[in-house]
């Protein structure tokens, strides 16, 4: 069938079933673009809590994102959106209609939802994220978006999907899922990805800041060398002691790091060198059971070292890619550096529960 044709085919389907279309299936129009609508919405509030270091408020919202893409596709299949994928592929190039929508209804969620919003908003209101005793362990139907709190047991309550279909977010996984393997390759792999991203440029460029709100290319490394001290130190803490509570207080902000713009980038190399090399140090040959040794944390609560790598790898990579795109900024304003590029990709992703 030529791709005119079936175009023509699916508008005069899709108008005809328009015109059929009793309120339950108006309704479940409705519910699929609302759901659609929620689940992008959580999304992109989950990644900017992220960069605010609201780690549990950013758990709160992928699950909830999770319930609305679970509700927005029961009402897809409801439908009957899901067809060959000759069709499916004129639906993907035509679009569905949606009719009108009422704003207010896109993030609509259930009683729970609502009281887990509630408490964030008294957390982000003390300018704070969730605590541990705030946020248990989320778990979300993906048949129906269902959402629960704390230990989950037998089959989903609404629709009764077993209790192994359903998409946990652990407090204990909420800064990823990265094994052993996974968080030495990167963390091994980071002074180069540093070298090679400042490589060929001079002292003055590298102190040089896109405008007041972005940090320097120094600062950045200078910034990166601190907060591996920090994760060494709780590192060191949870292999040597027992439980060991974990300080609340925020890390070095990027803030004092600002030091570092008057040193030469060797010196700024060479301490992101040295703390580096004591960290790998320490972790090398670790067995699983270290690993997996516990401290508790006021916002996260119970932790392990997996938790607190996984939170160091998350904070490094988001600076790497932020360095990335300085760099390529300022080169593009300087005509100094005009032939100066990256080959390949400097950072690199790794891989879930390597």
């Amino acid at each position: 069938m030529r791709c005119g044709t079936m175009h023509a085919r699916w508008f005069r389907l899709n108008k005809e079933a328009y015109c059929r279309m009793t309120d339950s299936d108006r309704e479940a129009r409705q519910m699929f673009a609302l759901g659609s609508m929620g689940h992008v919405a959580y999304h992109l509030w989950a990644e900017q809590a992220r960069r605010e270091h609201r780690f549990n408020l950013a758990r709160l919202f992928d699950a909830l994102s999770a319930a609305r893409l679970a509700r927005a596709g029961q009402a897809f299949r409801r439908l009957n959106w899901v067809r060959s994928t000759a069709e499916n592929v004129v639906s993907a190039f035509s679009g569905a209609v949606i009719g009108d929508i009422d704003a207010d209804r896109i993030t609509g969620v259930t009683p729970l939802a609502r009281e887990l919003l509630a408490r964030a908003q008294r957390a982000v209101s003390e300018g704070r994220d969730l605590r541990a005793g705030e946020l248990g362990d989320l778990f979300v139907c993906t048949t129906c978006g269902e959402i629960c709190e704390g230990k989950l047991e037998g089959a989903c309550r609404r629709c009764g999907t077993v209790p192994e279909a359903h998409r946990a977010f652990r407090a204990i996984e909420a800064m990823g899922t990265l094994g052993p393997h996974a968080i030495m390759a990167f963390l091994e792999r980071t002074e180069e990805a540093l070298r090679t991203l400042v490589a060929g440029l001079d002292d003055d460029f590298l102190a040089r800041r896109l405008n007041d709100a972005t940090p320097s290319l120094k600062e950045l490394i200078g910034h990166l060398a601190d907060m591996d001290a920090i994760f060494r130190q709780r590192a060191w803490l949870l292999l040597e002691t027992n439980q060991p509570t974990l300080s609340p207080a925020h890390p070095p902000s990027l803030e004092s790091a600002a030091m570092y713009r008057d040193q030469p980038i060797d010196a700024v190399l060479d301490a992101y060198h040295t703390t580096r090399a004591q960290t790998l140090s320490l972790l090398r040959g670790l067995t699983s059971a270290a690993w997996h040794r516990e401290g508790y944390h006021e916002v996260y609560g119970v932790i392990n070292l997996l938790h607190q790598a996984n939170w160091l790898i998350s904070h490094e990579r988001a600076h790497l890619v932020e360095m990335a795109q300085i760099r390529h900024d300022l080169i593009a304003t300087d005509r100094r550096y005009a032939e100066t590029t990256v080959a390949d990709i400097v950072v690199t992703a790794s891989n879930e529960g390597e």
